[in-house]
Protein backbone atom coordinates (compact mmCIF):
# COMPACT_ATOMS: atom_id res chain seq x y z
CA UNK A 1 0.00 0.00 0.00
CA UNK A 2 1.56 3.09 -1.16
CA UNK A 3 0.89 5.93 1.78
CA UNK A 4 1.69 9.77 1.61
CA UNK A 5 1.67 11.10 5.28
CA UNK A 6 1.23 14.77 6.42
CA UNK A 7 2.56 15.77 9.33
CA UNK A 8 5.02 18.78 10.80
CA UNK A 9 5.82 18.45 14.68
CA UNK A 10 7.64 16.21 17.18
CA UNK A 11 3.76 14.73 17.79
CA UNK A 12 3.78 13.16 14.46
CA UNK A 13 6.99 11.29 14.25
CA UNK A 14 6.32 7.34 15.85
CA UNK A 15 3.36 7.42 13.57
CA UNK A 16 5.49 8.52 10.49
CA UNK A 17 8.16 5.66 12.12
CA UNK A 18 5.34 3.00 12.50
CA UNK A 19 4.06 3.49 9.19
CA UNK A 20 7.14 3.41 7.78
CA UNK A 21 8.04 -0.13 9.32
CA UNK A 22 4.83 -1.57 7.45
CA UNK A 23 3.66 0.22 4.35
CA UNK A 24 5.64 2.25 1.21
CA UNK A 25 5.51 5.83 2.68
CA UNK A 26 5.89 7.73 -0.57
CA UNK A 27 6.26 11.24 0.24
CA UNK A 28 5.78 13.39 3.06
CA UNK A 29 4.23 16.68 3.30
CA UNK A 30 4.68 19.42 5.98
CA UNK A 31 3.71 23.04 6.90
CA UNK A 32 6.64 25.71 5.54
CA UNK A 33 9.47 26.01 7.84
CA UNK A 34 8.69 28.86 10.21
CA UNK A 35 10.63 28.26 13.39
CA UNK A 36 14.40 30.10 13.82
CA UNK A 37 17.13 29.55 16.11
CA UNK A 38 19.13 32.31 17.54
CA UNK A 39 21.18 33.46 14.93
CA UNK A 40 17.85 33.70 12.66
CA UNK A 41 18.51 31.00 10.42
CA UNK A 42 15.54 28.52 9.60
CA UNK A 43 15.01 25.21 11.17
CA UNK A 44 13.04 22.15 9.46
CA UNK A 45 10.09 21.36 11.21
CA UNK A 46 10.77 17.68 13.23
CA UNK A 47 8.82 15.56 10.26
CA UNK A 48 11.16 16.80 7.51
CA UNK A 49 14.17 16.70 9.01
CA UNK A 50 12.94 12.20 10.04
CA UNK A 51 11.71 11.91 6.44
CA UNK A 52 14.78 13.24 4.79
CA UNK A 53 16.72 10.87 7.32
CA UNK A 54 14.77 8.24 5.61
CA UNK A 55 14.99 9.09 2.17
CA UNK A 56 11.58 10.23 1.61
CA UNK A 57 10.37 13.18 -0.52
CA UNK A 58 9.49 16.14 1.36
CA UNK A 59 6.55 18.74 -0.06
CA UNK A 60 5.67 21.74 1.51
CA UNK A 61 2.98 23.75 1.09
CA UNK A 62 1.60 27.27 2.00
CA UNK A 63 -1.56 26.75 1.25
CA UNK A 64 -2.16 22.62 0.06
CA UNK A 65 -6.21 23.41 -0.98
CA UNK A 66 -4.74 25.73 -3.28
CA UNK A 67 -1.49 24.39 -4.46
CA UNK A 68 -0.92 20.82 -3.14
CA UNK A 69 -3.99 18.87 -5.29
CA UNK A 70 -2.24 18.20 -8.67
CA UNK A 71 1.19 16.99 -6.74
CA UNK A 72 -0.82 14.63 -4.23
CA UNK A 73 -2.78 13.00 -7.58
CA UNK A 74 0.45 12.55 -9.45
CA UNK A 75 1.85 10.32 -6.52
CA UNK A 76 -1.27 8.75 -6.86
CA UNK A 77 -0.95 7.05 -3.29
CA UNK A 78 -3.49 4.58 -1.88
CA UNK A 79 -4.26 6.15 1.32
CA UNK A 80 -3.38 9.47 2.83
CA UNK A 81 -2.34 10.00 6.60
CA UNK A 82 -2.68 12.98 8.84
CA UNK A 83 -0.99 13.66 12.19
CA UNK A 84 -0.96 16.89 13.51
CA UNK A 85 -0.53 18.31 9.63
CA UNK A 86 -1.70 21.86 10.53
CA UNK A 87 -3.80 22.37 7.84
CA UNK A 88 -7.55 21.41 6.72
CA UNK A 89 -8.06 20.07 3.54
CA UNK A 90 -10.23 20.27 1.21
CA UNK A 91 -12.54 17.88 -0.49
CA UNK A 92 -10.47 17.99 -3.79
CA UNK A 93 -7.51 16.31 -1.91
CA UNK A 94 -9.32 14.16 0.17
CA UNK A 95 -10.78 12.32 -3.17
CA UNK A 96 -7.17 11.38 -4.03
CA UNK A 97 -6.28 8.56 -2.24
CA UNK A 98 -8.39 5.34 -3.51
CA UNK A 99 -8.61 4.73 0.64
CA UNK A 100 -9.58 8.40 1.37
CA UNK A 101 -7.74 10.09 4.48
CA UNK A 102 -7.09 8.84 8.22
CA UNK A 103 -6.05 11.57 10.68
CA UNK A 104 -4.50 10.35 14.27
CA UNK A 105 -6.59 12.97 16.55
CA UNK A 106 -5.10 13.54 20.20
CA UNK A 107 -8.61 12.84 21.77
CA UNK A 108 -11.75 11.01 22.26
CA UNK A 109 -13.54 12.30 19.62
CA UNK A 110 -16.12 13.93 19.44
CA UNK A 111 -14.31 15.62 22.29
CA UNK A 112 -11.96 18.18 21.98
CA UNK A 113 -12.00 19.14 18.37
CA UNK A 114 -9.63 21.58 17.39
CA UNK A 115 -5.59 21.68 17.02
CA UNK A 116 -5.10 21.88 20.72
CA UNK A 117 -7.22 18.88 22.60
CA UNK A 118 -4.09 17.48 24.43
CA UNK A 119 -3.09 20.86 26.45
CA UNK A 120 -7.25 21.74 26.89
CA UNK A 121 -8.07 18.63 28.17
CA UNK A 122 -5.07 18.78 31.13
CA UNK A 123 -6.01 22.41 31.42
CA UNK A 124 -9.58 21.12 32.77
CA UNK A 125 -8.13 18.52 34.45
CA UNK A 126 -9.57 15.46 32.66
CA UNK A 127 -8.50 12.21 34.19
CA UNK A 128 -8.38 10.56 30.66
CA UNK A 129 -8.25 11.60 26.93
CA UNK A 130 -7.31 8.79 24.22
CA UNK A 131 -6.34 8.87 20.16
CA UNK A 132 -9.19 8.57 17.68
CA UNK A 133 -8.13 7.07 14.17
CA UNK A 134 -10.91 8.75 11.62
CA UNK A 135 -11.77 9.03 8.44
CA UNK A 136 -10.96 12.50 7.18
CA UNK A 137 -13.93 14.85 6.06
CA UNK A 138 -13.90 18.82 5.27
CA UNK A 139 -14.66 19.93 8.57
CA UNK A 140 -12.64 19.91 11.64
CA UNK A 141 -12.16 16.78 13.10
CA UNK A 142 -15.97 16.04 12.52
CA UNK A 143 -15.44 13.10 10.34
CA UNK A 144 -16.19 9.15 11.35
CA UNK A 145 -14.39 7.16 13.75
CA UNK A 146 -12.42 4.29 12.41
CA UNK A 147 -10.85 3.33 16.06
CA UNK A 148 -10.69 4.49 19.59
CA UNK A 149 -7.84 3.82 22.30
CA UNK A 150 -8.35 5.13 25.97
CA UNK A 151 -5.06 7.04 28.08
CA UNK A 152 -5.28 7.80 31.64
CA UNK A 153 -3.70 11.18 32.43
CA UNK A 154 -1.25 10.62 35.41
CA UNK A 155 -2.07 13.50 37.75
CA UNK A 156 1.49 14.02 37.67
CA UNK A 157 2.13 13.87 34.42
CA UNK A 158 3.08 17.77 31.76
CA UNK A 159 1.99 18.06 28.37
CA UNK A 160 5.49 16.77 27.12
CA UNK A 161 4.61 13.32 29.10
CA UNK A 162 0.98 12.73 27.76
CA UNK A 163 1.83 14.20 24.30
CA UNK A 164 4.54 11.26 23.76
CA UNK A 165 1.89 8.86 25.46
CA UNK A 166 -0.36 9.57 23.16
CA UNK A 167 2.09 9.91 20.24
CA UNK A 168 3.16 6.22 20.65
CA UNK A 169 -0.54 4.92 21.36
CA UNK A 170 -1.64 6.74 18.12
CA UNK A 171 1.17 5.22 15.61
CA UNK A 172 0.01 1.81 17.58
CA UNK A 173 -3.48 1.96 16.83
CA UNK A 174 -3.20 3.45 13.41
CA UNK A 175 -1.16 0.48 11.76
CA UNK A 176 -3.50 -1.74 14.14
CA UNK A 177 -6.18 -0.54 12.19
CA UNK A 178 -5.33 0.25 8.41
CA UNK A 179 -5.35 -3.40 7.22
CA UNK A 180 -8.72 -4.01 8.27
CA UNK A 181 -10.19 -0.37 7.62
CA UNK A 182 -8.87 -1.07 3.92
CA UNK A 183 -10.29 -4.30 3.45
CA UNK A 184 -14.04 -3.24 5.07
CA UNK A 185 -13.60 -5.32 7.81
CA UNK A 186 -13.70 -2.04 10.27
CA UNK A 187 -16.54 0.14 9.34
CA UNK A 188 -16.14 3.68 10.16
CA UNK A 189 -19.38 5.36 12.41
CA UNK A 190 -20.43 8.71 12.55
CA UNK A 191 -19.47 11.04 15.06
CA UNK A 192 -22.47 12.36 17.63
CA UNK A 193 -22.12 15.76 16.61
CA UNK A 194 -24.52 17.02 19.92
CA UNK A 195 -21.16 15.80 22.58
CA UNK A 196 -18.52 17.58 20.64
CA UNK A 197 -16.59 20.11 22.42
CA UNK A 198 -13.50 22.19 21.34
CA UNK A 199 -10.01 22.89 21.57
CA UNK A 200 -9.01 25.92 20.34
CA UNK A 201 -5.20 26.90 20.07
CA UNK A 202 -3.88 28.37 22.83
CA UNK A 203 -3.52 32.24 22.97
CA UNK A 204 -0.51 33.45 24.62
CA UNK A 205 -1.69 35.48 26.99
CA UNK A 206 -3.38 32.05 28.70
CA UNK A 207 -0.16 31.27 30.02
CA UNK A 208 -0.20 34.02 32.49
CA UNK A 209 -0.75 32.89 35.86
CA UNK A 210 -4.12 34.39 37.83
CA UNK A 211 -2.94 33.79 41.67
CA UNK A 212 -6.86 34.29 42.20
CA UNK A 213 -8.02 31.28 40.91
CA UNK A 214 -7.58 27.84 42.88
CA UNK A 215 -4.19 26.26 43.14
CA UNK A 216 -5.07 22.87 41.38
CA UNK A 217 -6.62 25.16 38.53
CA UNK A 218 -3.28 27.03 38.01
CA UNK A 219 -1.64 23.88 38.20
CA UNK A 220 -3.48 22.24 35.85
CA UNK A 221 -3.05 25.04 33.43
CA UNK A 222 0.52 25.03 34.00
CA UNK A 223 0.62 21.24 33.28
CA UNK A 224 -1.55 21.40 29.83
CA UNK A 225 0.91 24.46 28.29
CA UNK A 226 3.73 23.66 29.79
CA UNK A 227 4.23 26.56 31.33
CA UNK A 228 2.95 29.16 33.26
CA UNK A 229 3.70 32.94 33.38
CA UNK A 230 4.12 35.36 36.69
CA UNK A 231 6.08 38.69 37.93
CA UNK A 232 8.31 39.52 40.58
CA UNK A 233 9.21 43.37 41.31
CA UNK A 234 8.73 43.88 36.89
CA UNK A 235 10.56 40.49 36.31
CA UNK A 236 9.17 37.85 34.64
CA UNK A 237 9.04 34.29 35.89
CA UNK A 238 7.66 31.32 33.70
CA UNK A 239 6.78 28.14 35.90
CA UNK A 240 7.62 25.23 34.72
CA UNK A 241 6.63 22.38 37.38
CA UNK A 242 4.74 23.45 40.44
CA UNK A 243 2.60 21.22 43.58
CA UNK A 244 0.00 22.24 45.63
CA UNK A 245 0.94 22.66 48.95
CA UNK A 246 -0.50 23.58 52.36
CA UNK A 247 -0.50 27.39 53.56
CA UNK A 248 -3.31 30.50 52.82
CA UNK A 249 -2.93 33.78 52.30
CA UNK A 250 -3.49 36.53 49.68
CA UNK A 251 -3.24 35.95 46.12
CA UNK A 252 0.45 35.51 45.18
CA UNK A 253 1.70 35.89 48.55
CA UNK A 254 4.89 34.16 49.35
CA UNK A 255 4.31 32.00 51.88
CA UNK A 256 7.54 30.61 52.48
CA UNK A 257 10.80 31.37 50.34
CA UNK A 258 13.79 28.96 52.41
CA UNK A 259 14.94 26.10 49.98
CA UNK A 260 11.02 26.30 48.77
CA UNK A 261 8.97 29.20 47.40
CA UNK A 262 5.43 28.51 48.03
CA UNK A 263 2.51 30.67 46.97
CA UNK A 264 -0.95 31.37 48.04
CA UNK A 265 -3.94 30.98 45.85
CA UNK A 266 -7.40 32.09 45.86
CA UNK A 267 -7.96 28.72 47.04
CA UNK A 268 -4.88 26.48 48.46
CA UNK A 269 -1.12 27.54 47.82
CA UNK A 270 1.97 26.21 45.08
CA UNK A 271 5.15 25.47 45.83
CA UNK A 272 6.86 26.61 42.26
CA UNK A 273 9.34 24.07 41.74
CA UNK A 274 11.07 24.83 38.67
CA UNK A 275 11.35 28.43 37.44
CA UNK A 276 13.30 30.88 34.65
CA UNK A 277 13.90 33.95 35.73
CA UNK A 278 13.87 36.55 32.59
CA UNK A 279 17.20 36.01 29.96
CA UNK A 280 18.24 33.03 32.70
CA UNK A 281 18.19 29.81 32.23
CA UNK A 282 15.53 27.13 33.87
CA UNK A 283 16.64 25.93 37.54
CA UNK A 284 14.83 24.73 40.37
CA UNK A 285 13.10 26.72 43.04
CA UNK A 286 16.37 26.64 45.49
CA UNK A 287 19.02 27.66 43.19
CA UNK A 288 17.02 30.62 42.40
CA UNK A 289 16.18 31.30 45.54
CA UNK A 290 19.92 31.37 46.67
CA UNK A 291 19.91 33.79 44.04
CA UNK A 292 17.53 36.06 44.73
CA UNK A 293 16.26 37.64 48.05
CA UNK A 294 12.58 36.63 48.34
CA UNK A 295 10.81 37.98 51.16
CA UNK A 296 8.05 36.22 52.57
CA UNK A 297 4.58 38.10 52.13
CA UNK A 298 6.13 39.76 48.73
CA UNK A 299 3.56 39.73 46.38
CA UNK A 300 3.34 37.49 42.67
CA UNK A 301 1.81 38.50 39.96
CA UNK A 302 0.66 41.00 37.07
CA UNK A 303 3.46 39.40 34.13
CA UNK A 304 2.91 38.23 30.84
CA UNK A 305 5.51 36.21 28.65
Amino acid sequence: MKIVFLGTPQFALPTLRALCGRYDVIAAVCQPDRERDRKGNVVPCAVKREAESLGIPVYQFEKIRVCGAETLRALAPDLMVTCAYGQILSREILDVPRYGTLNVHGSLLPLYRGSAPIQRAIMNGETRTGITIMRTDEGMDTGDIVAARVLAIDGGDYLPEVAEKLASLGATLLTDTIDGYASGEIVPVPQDGGRATYAPPIAKAEAEIDFFRPARAIRNLVRGIGYGVTARKGETLKVFRLDEAEGAGRPGEVLYARGKLIVACGEGALSLTELQPGGKRRMSASDYLNGSRVAEGEILGGGRG
